[in-house]
């Protein structure tokens, strides 16, 4: 299986947009989580599925992987535009256990990574492996399950009942937030901790990451049998009006963040 063959988000170059704004409202919560551990100012930092670089391109002497072709250029570009001095390169979570030069890094970082790994306990490994010695192991994932709203939204409850099912139903582990820290003790790590936030989004834009997030699944939603093209068209014009109603508040997924240490070899 492919490493990206179980990842239930469109990718790529077309899905930039979202891509943009999934890294504005997630970035506050990355930059705090980095920050209370040191890894901004890293001497070597890795950012495992960076995606469209969001983070590397924050991080000094960071080097982002991830295995969509497309979206490292797109991150290539998207860095060098802010003046960062990340490097980016295609390559996953299979490839720190094989190539030397994706290793002794001081801390390894994935957000949204593990999720979507079929086995997301060999990823963690693989990224222990990267860590050098007493190096710190960051990942950043989601309960997509533990979005909610206010007032409640019925499309909102569908929209996250349909990820859940699409996401399960390629192999993926959308549910595995609370179990990553245990994961990461069996897999070796140190001093492993593990907290929870979780970001209200209060604009109409914000809110409407769960309508571009309903475009942007629809594919293997529909492919699996579990809505029609048209029930997800419907979906995603009830998530845009909820998003524009006066007072309303929603939830991006609670977010787990686990820290731990790499071992001594």
């Amino acid at each position: 299986m492919a490493e990206d063959s179980s990842y239930v988000i469109e990718t790529g170059a077309a899905a930039r947009d979202r891509l943009e704004l999934i890294a504005r409202l997630f970035w506050p919560t990355t930059e705090s989580f980095l920050a209370l551990h040191g890894a901004l100012s890293a001497e070597r930092f890795l950012d495992v599925g960076c995606g469209i670089g969001d983070v590397a391109a924050h991080v000094g002497n960071a080097v982002g992987i991830d295995v969509n072709a497309a979206v490292v250029d797109a991150a290539r570009a998207r860095s060098a535009s802010m003046g960062s001095s990340a490097t980016f390169q295609v390559a996953g979570l299979a490839d720190l256990a094989v190539d030397d030069e994706l290793r002794e890094f001081d801390a390894v970082y994935a957000r949204c990574v593990l999720s979507h790994q079929s086995d997301p306990r060999s990823g963690l490994r693989a990224m222990v492996a990267a860590t050098r010695p007493g190096g710190t192991i960051l990942v950043e994932d989601v309960e997509v399950a533990a979005i909610w709203s206010s007032p409640r939204c019925d499309a909102l409850t569908r929209h996250v009942a349909l990820y859940v099912a699409a996401a399960h139903g390629l192999g993926a582990r959308p549910d595995v937030g609370s179990e990553l820290a245990g994961m990461l003790r069996e897999v070796g790590a140190n001093d492993v901790e593990v907290d929870v936030v979780q970001p209200l989004l209060r604009t109409p834009e914000d809110i409407g990451a769960h309508a571009r997030t309903m475009e942007a699944i629809a594919g293997p939603v529909i492919a699996q049998g579990l809505a029609t093209e048209a029930e997800v068209a419907q979906l995603v014009i009830d998530l845009d009006t909820f998003a524009s109603t006066p007072g309303a508040v929603a939830t991006l997924p609670r977010i787990i963040q686990v820290r731990g240490r790499a071992p001594d070899r």
